[in-house]
């Protein structure tokens, strides 16, 4: 992802469609805050990118190693698996119901296990997202558990399915 990308990211986040699932219909975000948001806010840490298709920036996405803070927060006892979390959306609701969302899981899962070595990949859906968790369970997640009151979203505490992919389960 590259500075040149806050206007599209601009764009996704004013679309009352994309809001409903990342972030919220409730946030107004303008180019200041894309910047503070998606440019300044964990660099060091995560893995941010701009999904294309054909050409075409459809989608975001961030990729980081989880840290201590999150094993406990999920529930992981063994520290000494590596475990990669990941977040992301299609900005553009025509390439919505394609199948594009499962084969950027595919990739991501790929890249995560031949270039960073990750025993298992988390994310954590609101549970009212059913559009992103039948994409994630074509892609081989599977639900570990319910976080209820896990994420604040649109000034309510909503509930996250825990969702994991193991590599040794879909070898």
């Amino acid at each position: 992802m590259v500075s040149e990308d806050s206007a599209v990211l601009l764009k996704w986040m004013t679309d009352m469609r994309v809001l409903e699932f990342y972030e919220g219909r409730d946030k107004k975000y303008t180019e200041e805050l894309i910047y503070e948001n998606f440019f300044e806010e964990d660099d060091e840490i995560a893995l941010k990118v701009i999904l294309e298709y054909d050409g075409k920036p459809i989608g975001y996405g961030q990729i980081y190693e989880m840290i201590d803070d999150y094993y406990g927060h999920y529930g992981y006892e063994n520290r000494n698996e590596t475990l990669y979390c990941i977040d992301q959306f299609i900005g553009e609701p025509d390439y919505w119901n394609r199948g594009i969302g499962t084969e950027y899981m595919r990739l991501v899962l790929k890249f995560l296990r031949e270039e960073k070595k990750a025993d298992a990949v988390i994310m954590d859906p609101h549970q009212d997202n059913a559009r992103a968790i039948r994409c994630y369970r074509k892609a081989g997640f599977r639900i570990i558990k319910s976080l209820p009151e896990h994420e604040l979203h649109e000034g309510k505490m909503r509930d996250c399915y825990l969702m994991e992919y193991r590599y040794e389960d879909n070898a």
